[in-house]
């Protein structure tokens, strides 16, 4: 079975660039987060970034097309589609995520699925190394209460979902197809009807996570906590549904709230990982992407290399690595796992690390 390592990190496959910041002490990044749109047609009731309101902005094209290159000249090794909208509404996605594969990044999609018609399917699912769709109820009814749609779009969803996995098949593609659903009370009780039907549809996998609170200004504050007397018995339940062809996973890890102990207190993942929003600033990380403080500047100002080696960069590094206490960071960032890695390296707590 393929391992997909969700909890921890890869950082230890690239060696080349872990060496640059070792030696150097700075290093182009190898993955981005991109926001093609800040906008979306789903209101998720447990949406990380409700609060920054959906702002009707959209990364412009031809800058993002030039983007491509700049990001392949500097080395960068993969690019999500993502963001705090639903990048299919992006009018030329599917000239964007081709145009970073042409450049020789790997590029990812996070799409709750709804716009995925079988001809812009056909345009990008080529170029992508893997898509997961936002699934996160197994009912018309409960997926209608948690995403905010019409009921009738869960249908078109699951649809578009056999679509894609049809296509995938039809002409060999290596496109990986998985889906994630983000278990709270108010979805648990459907949620053994959703891996029932993804596993129908043809799905790689089904990838379980607990809701985290990003930020205090978060619509959504929980609904109540998950039966945790119960809640082993319901992800192993939930994990024998998998088969041969498709794996039902569960992060024990998030669920137990390990994400959110740190051996460390300050942040050097984000040399290796960025993230675009949809107004064009290059950030540190999701979680402060729309604070000042934490951007590195605007791609339409400079060029990618401008803002990596530019001043205001070297003021948010300096910030992360010396002053910020990552305690105060949300519990479930990306550059954790990292972070706990880097932190041995370099500030080794062995004695005579050479007696290897």
């Amino acid at each position: 079975m393929k391992n997909y390592n969700f909890d921890g990190h890869k950082l230890a496959y690239h060696p080349e660039r872990l060496g640059e910041l070792m030696k150097d002490g700075d290093c182009f990044p190898i993955y981005l987060e991109i926001s093609p749109v800040g906008s979306c047609n789903h209101r998720c009731i447990f949406c990380a970034y409700d609060f920054i309101g959906y702002p009707n902005r959209k990364l412009e094209t031809g800058r993002t097309l030039t983007l491509m290159k700049e990001l392949a000249d500097c080395g960068l090794k993969s690019m999500l589609f993502a963001g705090e909208g639903e990048p299919l509404l992006h009018p030329d996605i599917s000239l964007l995520i081709p145009e970073a594969r042409a450049n020789g990044i790997d590029a990812g999609l996070f799409t709750n699925g709804q716009l995925l018609k079988p001809g812009l399917a056909q345009a990008i699912l080529p170029s992508l190394t893997f898509v997961r769709f936002s699934f996160n109820a197994g009912t018309r009814e409960n997926y209608a209460q948690i995403h905010s749609v019409a009921p009738e779009v869960f249908d078109t969803v699951v649809a578009n979902i056999r679509q894609a996995v049809s296509l995938k098949r039809s002409q060999g593609l290596g496109v990986t197809i998985g889906a994630q659903f983000v278990l709270i009370p108010e979805n648990l009780e459907s949620a053994y009807q959703a891996a029932l039907t993804l596993r129908e549809a043809g799905v790689d996998y089904l990838v379980f996570k607990p809701f985290v609170q990003q930020s205090s200004q978060q619509g959504y504050q929980g609904g109540g906590a998950l039966p945790a007397d119960q809640l082993e018995e319901i992800l192993t339940r939930l994990e024998g549904l998998g088969t041969d062809r498709f794996k039902v996973l569960a992060r024990r890890q998030s669920f137990a709230g390990c994400r959110g102990t740190r051996s460390y207190r300050h942040c050097y993942g984000a040399n290796f990982i960025t993230v675009l929003n949809s107004a064009g600033v290059l950030s540190s990380c999701l979680p402060y992407w729309e604070r000042e403080e934490f951007g590195y500047g605007s791609i339409y100002q400079q060029s990618f290399r401008e803002i990596w080696q530019g001043a205001q960069r070297g003021r948010v590094k300096r910030n992360l690595e010396q002053q910020l206490e990552v305690s105060g960071c949300p519990p479930n960032c990306r550059p954790h796992a990292i972070n706990a890695f880097l932190a041995e390296i370099l500030n080794p707590s062995v004695e005579h690390v050479n007696f290897i």
